[in-house]
């Protein structure tokens, strides 16, 4: 099935911020970084130290993806997938995580003050130091599988 061209523009904008944010995305090798640019995904891929605060990465695909030390916050990433991913010291204070998909993902030391977790999923995720409390719920799925619903328009 071939992928709508609006996905390509949106992960050229991360790698765009990522190579002018000044700070450093390691362990990206050159396919890894051609397959994001390409597609929209970075499977398995290492970010570190980046700020990408109030930026527009709608839909990204951060699949067993590695994150440590990145600023989400604010940011538009609904549609977005971090399933079987890594995050450690992560903002997602503001963000908009509107059906965004984290799945066995584990999250070490994350802060969802004020996101929105519209319809996002935390199916098997494993929270250590974290917690989703701080987000606004409703239809979101939890990682004890219950659907909470407790902020709903």
């Amino acid at each position: 099935m071939k992928k709508p061209a609006f996905q390509t523009s949106r992960l050229g904008v991360l790698l765009t911020v990522v190579s002018l944010s000044g700070t450093s995305a390691i362990g990206q090798e050159p396919e890894e970084e051609k397959q994001l640019r390409m597609l929209g995904r970075c499977f398995g891929c290492n970010f570190e130290q980046l700020d990408l605060s109030g930026k527009k990465l709608t839909g990204i695909d951060l699949t067993e993806a590695e994150l440590r030390d990145v600023d989400f916050s604010e940011a538009g990433l609904n549609l977005s997938l971090f399933d079987q991913a890594t995050l450690e010291n992560i903002s997602f204070d503001s963000a908009d995580l509107t059906g965004a998909s984290f799945t066995g993902a584990k999250f070490i030391n994350v802060s969802f003050d004020n996101a929105i977790l519209k319809g996002a999923v935390f199916e098997d995720a494993i929270l250590i130091n974290t917690n989703l409390d701080a987000g606004i719920y409703c239809n979101t799925q939890v990682p004890d599988e219950t659907m909470i619903s407790t902020e709903c328009d």
